[in-house]
């Protein structure tokens, strides 16, 4: 029984994240029409972006990191704090549709083409980023979209490119905060806090836990080096 409510729950979850009429009413951005099979958020988006509109700033500089079809979090950000974004995504296709909303959104806000920090010249004061953390084969099995794949699809046990991120993240030269959100539904944070502890440069700063979502968002310092 409890396992037939969890799919029932999570089937009309999926019905919303595809609507862009709940889109639009939640973050209050126009939005083009996403392809088939694309999503305009996922449960982690909104909790990020809840999150981040409390305490980003008018004077920080932002990165969105895996910004996906609809940059949901960098206009939300520029629009409602008026900071600076630019958002990045390792998939040309989902870099082509987040720069076609951006545009639809007249908004001032470079969509870039990137591998993590790959192509990222700029220095920012926060990393946004909502990784792929669904374990290879349970996409696969819940019919996630393998166009979108990169969207989702973290690996073996969902936590190689966040790993990776982690790795990277350690080597950004200035000081940054990362804010960074999970389903532990698909990555639980006994997994991921010992990633964190294992570089020296990192420090997790917070962990902030949703009320009823199974959306955790860590907030992480990347130390300044001397």
């Amino acid at each position: 029984m409890k396992k037939l409510l969890s799919s029932i729950i999570q089937k009309f979850i999926f019905q919303i994240m595809k609507s862009r009429y709940a889109a639009h009413l939640i973050f209050k951005i126009d939005f083009k029409p996403v392809k088939k099979g694309a999503y305009y958020f996922d449960m982690t988006t909104l909790v990020l972006t809840k999150l981040l509109l409390r305490k980003i700033n008018k004077d920080d500089r932002v990165l969105d990191m895996g910004t996906g079809t609809s940059s949901i979090i960098g206009l939300t950000l520029w629009k409602q704090c008026g900071c600076y974004v630019v958002c990045s995504d390792i998939n040309p296709e989902i870099v082509s549709m987040a720069q076609e909303n951006v545009e639809f959104n007249q908004a001032p806000i470079q969509v870039k083409h990137s591998n993590l920090f790959e192509n990222i010249e700029e220095d920012f004061d926060v990393v946004v980023f909502n990784p792929p953390y669904v374990p290879t084969k349970k996409g696969t099995m819940s019919n996630l979209s393998k166009q979108f794949q990169s969207q989702w699809d973290g690996g073996e046990d969902g936590s190689s490119v966040i790993k990776q991120f982690l790795d990277e993240l350690q080597q950004v030269k200035r000081s940054v905060k990362a804010y960074v959100g999970i389903n532990y539904w698909y990555l639980p944070k006994e997994k991921f806090l010992p990633m964190i502890e294992m570089k020296k440069d990192l420090k997790l700063r917070k962990i902030y836990r949703h009320a009823f979502l199974p959306i955790e968002v860590f907030i992480i310092e990347k130390k300044t080096s001397f």
